[in-house]
């Protein structure tokens, strides 16, 4: 695959999205004229993103401070809605593996209920920070490069982790040999076919981040697994609520240090029916695959 090409199907023709990022100027997002798939521009090397994960640059790029009780705060609305979503899906016996584990809040829920759950994560500084919240065993393994020696799994997790994989396929290909064979892998990535990216400029331009090497549609999601021998269920996910979108209508910018994840009570049903709705057409911020090992 040549050096300018389209990560997903090797071809070298693109149109530009964007000419810059919000974290970098040195970045631009590109869309393929071939498949249609978008991706930054140029391509770290696994050394800078090495560099990058092990500094915690994609927090500290975007003005995020950490403080573990925000942290906590602001991700219990997906921790608990993770939490139940697999839980329906897996057996408290089953082997588990979360891939980009991050700071071991998923972790400590299912640790919390019995499962048994093991986790890699790359970044020295947020491995650090969940080994104080959790006591599930968190490995320092880069998947991309390093030899992997693992019982067989029944199931793997990917929250947000896709779409920062140089090449996905190739990636998912060695995670379903990981599998049993009736092996399940779970795979969370923003969703490109949002809803707001058409509607809002504001949204848009705040959108793109260098952390980001992809950016997934529906179809494209479905693409990359299938080529990875997966049968695959794709749903959306509304993650942030009508507040956060209407306040990205009046203001034209992000509610970040108390973004809104659902509203009061009376209003909840409101809420529903906007979720609902964009879920169900597939134009959710979110998109969540199930893809069940294929046996050939």
């Amino acid at each position: 695959m040549g050096k300018n090409a389209c990560l997903i199907c090797g071809k070298e023709k693109f149109s530009v999205k964007a000419k810059r990022l919000r974290d970098s100027r040195n970045h631009s997002v590109l869309k393929c004229k071939n498949c249609g798939h978008i991706q930054i521009y140029p391509i770290p090397t696994l050394a800078e993103e090495q560099f990058f994960y092990d500094n915690n640059k994609q927090e500290k790029n975007l003005g995020i401070d950490f403080n573990l009780t925000q942290i906590r705060k602001k991700s219990m609305a997906d921790t608990n809605r993770r939490t139940l979503f697999v839980t329906k899906l897996a057996r408290k016996s089953g082997k588990i593996l979360e891939i980009g584990s991050g700071y071991g809040l998923f972790f400590e829920s299912m640790e919390k209920l019995g499962y048994n759950i093991t986790g890699i994560e790359i970044s020295k500084q947020r491995r650090k920070i969940s080994r104080r919240i959790t006591n599930a065993k968190i490995l320092d393994i880069n998947i991309v490069k390093d030899t992997l020696n693992f019982p067989k799994l029944d199931m793997i997790i990917l929250f947000h982790v896709l779409e920062h994989i140089i090449e996905p396929v190739t990636f998912l290909k060695k995670l379903k040999k990981l599998l049993k064979s009736n092996g399940k892998i779970i795979v969370e990535v923003p969703n490109y076919d949002d809803h707001q990216l058409d509607s809002n400029k504001s949204y848009r331009n705040f959108y793109w981040q260098r952390a980001h090497i992809h950016y997934f549609t529906p179809k494209i999601l479905r693409m990359v697994l299938h080529k990875a021998g997966f049968t695959v269920n794709i749903k959306g996910i509304q993650r942030y609520s009508i507040e956060n979108f209407m306040n990205w209508k009046l203001t034209g910018k992000p509610q970040l240090e108390n973004p809104t994840f659902s509203l009061p009570d009376e209003y909840r049903w409101i809420d529903s029916f906007y979720k609902n709705k964009i879920e169900k057409l597939l134009k959710s911020d979110t998109i969540i695959a199930i893809g069940y090992k294929n046996k050939n």
